[in-house]
């Protein structure tokens, strides 16, 4: 991979920010990455044995992908974006979809209501991905 990379960078299809330590498709796209995009690619390793296909997804999605028989999306929310994902997924149903929501924060899980969360996730900046399961209200 890293000869592959090297291969790329040298041809000059791809750019190495070595400051950011960050590969992009162009030095201009190293200003302003998508860390949203970075975090649920790092989620999708995570189950890359059993990936059978996957794609980018349209606001609040970042990906879908198949694992399995299984659908999952994963959706990024940054700080202070939680009522505005709440908005936008409350009129889409999960459709028998399993919700993997990145987080900044574990403190925002309280703040999203929406269905079909199979777990939350916080994914470090070197990739290292943790999963919660959100909790069952008490009544």
């Amino acid at each position: 991979m890293k000869s592959l990379i090297t291969s790329l960078i040298k041809q000059g299809r791809i750019y190495y920010d070595q400051d950011k330590d960050l590969i992009c498709d162009t030095p201009e796209a190293s200003d302003s990455p998508d860390y949203g995009m970075i975090a649920a690619v790092w989620v999708l390793l995570d189950f890359k044995e059993a990936v059978v296909y996957h794609t980018s997804g349209e606001f609040p999605v970042k990906l879908h992908f198949f694992s399995q028989d299984e659908v999952y999306e994963v959706i990024y929310v940054s700080l202070g974006q939680e009522a505005l994902i709440n908005h936008v997924l409350a009129s889409l149903p999960s459709k028998d979809t399993n919700r993997l929501v990145i987080l900044e924060s574990e403190q925002q899980a309280a703040q999203i209501t929406i269905d079909g969360i199979t777990a939350f996730c916080l994914v470090t900046p070197e990739g290292t991905v943790n999963y919660y399961a959100k909790q069952k209200k008490r009544g």
